[in-house]
């Protein structure tokens, strides 16, 4: 709880009354869109979903995880009952017989997969294979650009040729990496090398910064050869959720996570976005900042979901996912795991009428700019 009262403290004191922090790097577009004023504007962008379409199981077999996990994921739709298990793609493969039928006969073609169902493939799903389990984790202080981000990754790196997709974090207002470390080592234990941002605070440049800076370490040093460079995400909470939106827009990134987050330029992100809210969240609002972020996506799918715990609105409503993440953690590696790696075990979460997201405790789904039945 003393990080909780730290950061309500900070918080309190940047934005009710009127004091002053240091900027960090981070700019101070971000309080003051946190304040409610206008700067920090932009609307979170949508997703790039491929996976929807009911009784599409081709799909899956399509594009899993690209490249040759396509193929194993084509076998999955074959067979419609179990994905192409020679690949580490192929263990979401398996979701290609979720519809069987016609849906995994269409898997065997790859491409045509999807044409079996509504949605129709989508080539953006699945940018790297995914890992066959998950992984030890450690953190790594003092890197990053100047030497001041921290990084959360895979203990061992590229095992059996694995390729570990990087994350950037966006903190909060009054918050350091520190202060999201179960969920930022849950989100590395499924393969993610995350990058978090120094400073209390974020705006899409400083988050950008240290995913340009992991992206350009696959050349050489650690990282060499075991980061996949082209298959990107961006995720972050309140004004890093903002910044997570503001910096998607990296030509890499193929997935974006806004928890109780600040709107940014959602028409101009490059990859999916989820935007995670809750009813008894009244400092960072639905109507004020979460709703005006999914109304600007234009084109990327894009679902707005809203916890509800039954709780009255209070700051407490949005601090909530502080540490591990709180409900917000699951939907959040679920859509990595998705976009990234084609998993389509994950697809329950976003598709269909009966969603996970669509379902108590979770209510008020807005998905919009890709087949989502």
């Amino acid at each position: 709880m003393g990080k909780t009262k730290q950061m309500a403290s900070l918080v309190l004191c940047l934005v009710w009354s009127g004091c002053t922090a240091p900027d960090n790097g981070n700019g101070d577009s971000g309080l003051h869109a946190m304040a409610g004023s206008s700067s920090g504007s932009g609307g979170l962008g949508g997703m790039s979903s491929g996976a929807g379409g009911s009784g599409n199981g081709g799909q899956a077999g399509t594009t899993i995880a690209g490249g040759a996990g396509g193929v194993s994921g084509g076998a999955g739709g074959m067979s419609g009952t179990s994905g192409g298990t020679s690949s580490p793609a192929g263990m979401s493969g398996g979701a290609s017989g979720m519809s069987g039928g016609s849906g995994g006969q269409a898997g065997m073609s790859g491409g045509e997969g999807g044409a079996a169902g509504s949605a129709g493939a989508d080539p953006s799903v699945g940018c790297t294979p995914a890992p066959s389990s998950t992984f030890a984790t450690m953190i790594e202080t003092g890197t990053g650009p100047d030497g001041n981000y921290t990084i959360v990754r895979p203990a061992t790196l590229g095992e059996a040729g694995f390729v570990h997709p990087p994350v950037a974090w966006g903190n909060g207002l009054g918050t350091t990496p520190d202060f999201y470390t179960a969920l930022l080592e849950a989100v590395a234990s499924n393969g993610f090398v995350v990058i978090a941002n120094p400073g209390t605070g974020s705006n899409p440049q400083v988050v950008r910064d240290g995913l340009q800076w992991l992206i350009e370490q696959n050349a050489a040093g650690a990282y060499a050869g075991k980061l996949a460079p082209d298959c990107a995400g961006t995720i972050g909470y309140s004004m890093g959720g903002g910044a997570a939106v503001g910096s998607g827009a990296h030509e890499a990134v193929k997935a974006i996570v806004s928890i109780h987050g600040l709107p940014d330029a959602a028409e101009a992100a490059s990859g999916p976005i989820l935007l995670t809210t809750s009813d008894d969240d009244d400092f960072v609002t639905k109507s004020m900042f979460v709703q005006p972020c999914y109304d600007r996506s234009s084109v990327q799918p894009t679902i707005l979901a809203t916890h509800i715990t039954g709780n009255a609105p209070s700051f407490n409503g949005h601090i909530e996912p502080l540490d591990t993440g709180g409900e917000d953690a699951a939907p959040t590696i679920a859509w990595l795991r998705y976009w990234l790696y084609g998993d389509q075990a994950q697809s329950a979460w976003f598709f269909g009428a009966d969603c996970t997201l669509c379902i108590a405790p979770w209510a008020e789904v807005q998905r919009k700019n890709h087949a989502w039945d």
